[in-house]
């Protein structure tokens, strides 16, 4: 009884619900109990107004039944015990009972009338709460499954008949979907309920959600031409639907949502009042979220944190990703190179070998840069049922901008914080020079670089304003004057050192744990170590050894 305690606990029984803590015998009886007792009454109410004038109950009963008997009852009479004995062969109708109604209504009303009946009790066989039990493990095993086991464990009267009758009148808390099958969290977004966001009150470019994705597709890497699903990272507006923003990139970092946030804001020179985005670094590095140099505090922009594990929370982008790979990806190239979960596992199975032997060919990451961008524009242009039928483009005319104020290249440039000393400033291991910096020596100042070209930065003070552009002039070690490049730099030997771990992971698990010559050396330590020889009396030298200076 324990472990079914304990498997319950948290989880609604049907002894909390309403019904079962106040009970109401009419409201917690079926429809067909209610229309049964109410033909009953129907069918007692003259007797009943003669019981209040004055007759007793046996008499207004067997007037009752003497009426039915001879057939001088009336037409309703008849028509209402004809409908109360329904398929019954035998007399339903009997003195007794005919009291019994009548008693019952007398004192409880109508709830008296309803039927008693309950029906054939269930036998208990003794193997309930292990089914129970066996049933919500979280390998979710079946009716069989179940049966199987509790007669391995010595159960006696037990059938799948049973076992399966038994178990699918559970609770839907114990049933098929209860939180110890499908896990709590799962049960938690598929059977709880949640809290729906209404934007009524929310401006178009008011709020963007952003969030990155891998592609459902395989093309050509543009390096290595080896199949390659790039990762999509999208800014949309939550108001209408809109896409404002997206970037392809090789995986989700800091980098690829400047990019797409900044490309949003070019587009359309505006800046939005919320981003809704992830938790995850790629969202909140110091980078984007930094309160003095970081890309949203630039501009002023807040950061709503999505909880995690949780989609709901962010459900636009989400369904906006289901209808990328629903629309676009699964007929992108004809289809043969989609790669999702529901693709037909035998057209890819071979793909590497195909591709080598020259059976397929894999589309280029520009086909489909371009086929996603004509996609995104019929997207726009049809309408959707929760737009009341407008398209995400007629709903985003009614944007008003607010100004970046600032020029485009200057947009996708992020900020550190440096520290001036002798008219130098240094950052990612480069010195950068200006005369005017003399001004700010030992001063910390916001410098803004630019991600592809370091040969310059821009130095701010802390209001905000420009101070002066600085010149390269040295760096530490050799760079590429690319931060991307380096970035790239960086990647490659982190995968090179762990495809080394697994590199000699696998050389350890090949080496054998004992080798012969240990197993030779270990039979030779079995055999005992021989004794020193025991000295002969001739060969034992006596020496005194407080004398043995004076000896001659």
């Amino acid at each position: 009884m324990g472990a079914l305690l304990k498997l319950t606990k948290d989880i609604r029984q049907m002894s909390d619900l309403p019904a079962a803590l106040n009970p109401d015998p009419w409201e917690c009886a079926s429809d067909e109990a209610r229309r049964v007792a109410g033909l009953r009454e129907s069918l007692i109410g003259p007797l009943v107004d003669l019981i209040n004038g004055g007759a007793s109950i046996n008499h207004a009963a067997a007037l009752l039944k003497s009426q039915l008997d001879a057939g001088t009852a009336d037409l309703r009479t008849k028509h209402l015990v004809s409908m109360l004995a329904g398929d019954a062969v035998v007399d339903v109708m009997s003195v007794p009972t005919i009291k019994r109604w009548l008693s019952g209504f007398m004192r409880d009303g109508k709830n008296a009338l309803l039927p008693k009946h309950t029906g054939r009790v269930r036998q208990a066989y003794g193997w309930e709460e292990r089914a129970v039990t066996l049933y919500n493990l979280p390998g979710k095993p079946g009716f069989a499954d179940v049966t199987s086991r509790l007669i391995q464990e010595g159960f006696e009267d037990v059938s799948e008949s049973r076992v399966k009758r038994y178990l699918k009148a559970l609770p839907a808390t114990l049933g098929k979907f209860s939180p110890a099958r499908i896990g709590k969290h799962l049960h938690q977004l598929t059977r709880q309920k949640f809290q729906r966001r209404s934007l009524d009150e929310v401006l178009v470019g008011e709020i963007y959600a952003g969030d990155g994705h891998t592609a459902d597709c395989y093309v050509a890497h543009p390096n290595t031409g080896k199949p390659y699903r790039p990762e999509l990272t999208v800014f949309i507006d939550i108001k209408s639907s809109y896409i404002t923003g997206w970037w392809l990139s090789e995986s989700e970092s800091t980098v690829s949502t400047m990019f797409a946030l900044s490309h949003a804001m070019r587009m359309f020179n505006h800046v939005p009042a919320w981003v809704y985005v992830d938790r995850g670094p790629g969202y909140r590095a110091r980078l984007l979220s930094d309160e003095s140099t970081g890309f949203y505090a630039r501009f002023d922009i807040g950061v709503i944190g999505a909880l995690p594990g949780n989609p709901h929370g962010k459900g636009w982008i989400e369904r906006f990703f289901r209808t990328v790979r629903d629309k676009h990806d699964k007929f992108y190239a004809g289809g043969n190179v989609y790669c999702g979960d529901d693709m037909a596992p035998e057209v890819n199975r071979r793909l590497s070998a195909d591709l080598a032997m020259g059976r397929r060919e894999l589309p280029s990451l520009k086909s489909y840069v371009d086929s996603f961008t004509q996609w995104l524009e019929h997207y726009h242009n049809q309408p959707q049922d929760k737009l009341d039928g407008r398209t995400p483009n007629q709903v985003w005319n009614e944007l008003r901008p607010v100004p970046v104020e600032l020029s485009m290249d200057a947009i996708a440039r992020p900020r550190e914080e440096c520290t001036v000393s002798r008219q130098t400033v240094r950052l990612h291991n480069r010195f950068y020079y200006a005369e005017a910096l003399a001004l700010f020596d030992a001063q910390k100042l916001d410098v803004e670089y630019d991600l592809h070209h370091d040969n310059r930065v821009w130095c701010f003070d802390k209001k905000g304003r420009f101070i002066v552009e600085a010149k390269l002039v040295n760096k530490i070690g050799v760079l590429p004057t690319s931060r991307l490049e380096e970035g790239r730099d960086r990647r490659l030997q982190g995968q090179l050192k762990r495809l080394q771990r697994k590199v000699d992971e696998a050389t350890r698990r090949r080496d054998d744990p004992v080798e012969a010559t240990d197993q030779f050396a270990a039979i030779e330590a079995l055999h005992p170590t021989p004794a020193l020889p025991t000295p002969k009396g001739n060969d034992v030298i006596d020496i005194d050894l407080l004398t043995w200076r004076n000896d001659k």
